[in-house]
């Protein structure tokens, strides 16, 4: 077992630098968050979520069939677990994977962009993660596949298999150090993972192929589960999001062939019920997803997902969404979504109206409540008015969090500033259909933190655009004040990368 920890010499000089960035681009900063309970809502402590690799929807599913390519239909797998689940859950129908393999289909999950490479997902605010680690969670990982660099970074502990491979599981810890506002990891969770790594190969010691492939999936769903006791046991106050991706099943479908697939499922079926127990306890959402599917040539042959001739296939594209949490509105979800609707979902089910900045996916609404978050530009106050009348006045502060709204509704928002500075507008009105976050700008301010997004104040519709353009921020319309702010900025920029300079040479 390997510990790795990233921390580069020149992290708090480079933080030093945005601080001042900061203070100079945001002379008025709004402060901390308000929110309040309009109705009362039971947020979630934290989310598990549980990634099998190549886990094809129709062959667990009850409603679909799943069929080889020349036709015939195939044997599904024989569950008792996953059906509980389902009854006491949201069991999305039809999720579909816009790209049939691992890093794709980890990249639009955690992005919310049906294009994401592992590029984009070490975009800054690009991930779920980022979002998390904003709102003070720690994100931590077990992942035997699907852990590429950008994916890792975004973890604040992680062990993973190096080798990506059952007959020689490596399995290495990294701990990242993203800022000085991250929550910190205890060295007691460290240990328990450490503690993990060291067992690993004992769970694919077996040589009986059945055993050695189940047992790679029981590493990861037992490891987590240690993991959960730990964060209950001695870090009760701590969000956080467990990420848990285990490859046996996506392994046994290409090595396997298709009766191996779903005996590897209907293992791993009954090693579920102890973590998801845990996560009922523990007041933690529990989610059941894939990256992508499996799909197969004809009856009793190995499998695939990538190549052209399954990558348009259901069985390739089809995944299953299965969601639990405590406010959650149990049942089959019907119509169309996809991967690209999962972190808009994840965060919704958290009561968490923010979203990564390239997410084009739209959230799938599973609570019957919905959130409403209000910026403004510094201190001021809000009303918030549903058919005329006031529900709530806040006041003195930037940020505000309206929890447990009526879905389907029109609300107003009339906002003012203490310093008696004026807004661009002073009342917006939106249809809540999901959560939503909107932003009141100072009068005459261009939003150039946001380019390529626009809020729809009449119906709360979201636009996204992840073209080079939507990349770029316009700057034409600036002001003298907003240009000299540019160049001092530029200045300060120039002055640190020459300290950086000369630590560098010094080193």
């Amino acid at each position: 077992m390997i510990l790795e920890i990233r921390k580069s010499n020149t992290f708090y000089i480079l933080f030093f630098l945005a601080i001042i960035y900061i203070f100079f681009a945001c002379p008025s900063p709004a402060s901390a968050l308000t929110d309040v309970e309009v109705n009362p809502v039971n947020t979630p402590e934290g989310a598990v979520v549980l990634i099998v690799d190549g886990l094809s929807a129709p062959f667990i599913y009850p409603e679909l069939t799943p069929h080889a390519l020349d036709g015939a239909a195939l044997e599904k797998a024989m569950l008792e677990f996953i059906p509980e689940l389902g009854e006491e859950s949201a069991r999305i129908l039809e999720f579909r994977a816009p790209q049939t393999f691992t890093e794709g289909g980890h990249s639009v999950l955690v992005t919310g962009n049906p294009d994401a490479d592992s590029e984009l997902v070490s975009f800054k605010d690009a991930t779920v993660f980022d979002i998390l680690h904003k709102e003070g969670y720690l994100c931590i990982g077990i992942m035997e596949k699907g852990d590429f660099g950008s994916i890792c970074a975004e973890q604040d502990l992680i062990l993973r298999d190096e080798n990506n491979s059952i007959n020689n599981m490596k399995i290495v810890l990294e701990k990242n150090e993203h800022s000085p506002d991250t929550s910190e990891v205890q060295e007691g969770l460290v240990k328990v993972m450490v503690k993990a790594a060291d067992k690993a190969p004992e769970y694919v010691r077996s040589k009986e192929t059945r055993e050695k492939y189940s047992g790679y999936d029981r590493w990861g769903i037992e490891t987590a589960s240690a993991v959960v006791k730990y964060m209950a046991a001695n870090m009760p106050g701590q969000k956080y999001l467990l990420t848990v991706n285990v490859g046996a099943v996506d392994a046994s479908g290409h090595h396997r062939d298709n009766y191996g697939y779903i005996d590897c499922i209907e293992c791993l079926d009954a090693d579920l019920p102890s973590l998801y127990s845990l996560c009922k306890k523990n007041n933690l959402a529990f989610v059941l997803t894939a990256d992508h599917g499996m799909g197969f040539s004809k009856d009793d042959s190995k499998g695939g997902h990538q190549s052209e001739k399954f990558t348009e296939t259901d069985e390739a594209q089809l995944v299953p969404l299965i969601v639990y949490t405590q406010d959650i509105e149990s049942g089959v979800v019907s119509g169309k979504h996809g991967q690209e609707d999962f972190t808009p979902t994840l965060l919704g089910v958290l009561d968490i109206p923010d979203r990564p900045r390239f997410t084009e996916g739209k959230q799938i609404p599973l609570t019957g409540h919905v959130n409403l978050k209000v910026k403004l530009p510094e201190k001021g106050s809000v009303e918030l008015m549903k058919e005329g009348k006031l529900i709530i006045p806040l006041q003195n502060d930037g940020q505000f969090l309206f929890l447990g709204l009526e879905p389907e509704k029109t609300y107003t928002i009339r906002a003012a500033l203490d310093s008696g500075k004026s807004l661009e507008e002073q009342e917006k009105e939106i249809f809540l259909e999901t959560d939503s976050a909107i932003e009141f700008m100072e009068k005459g301010h261009k939003d150039l933190k946001n380019p390529g997004y626009d809020i729809d104040s009449k119906n709360g519709s979201e636009e996204k655009s992840t073209s080079a353009a939507g990349f770029l921020t316009e700057t034409s319309g600036s002001s003298f004040g907003h240009l000299a702010a540019y160049i001092l900025i530029g200045l300060i920029n120039l002055a640190g990368i020459a300290v950086i300079a000369k630590i560098l040479k010094k080193d």
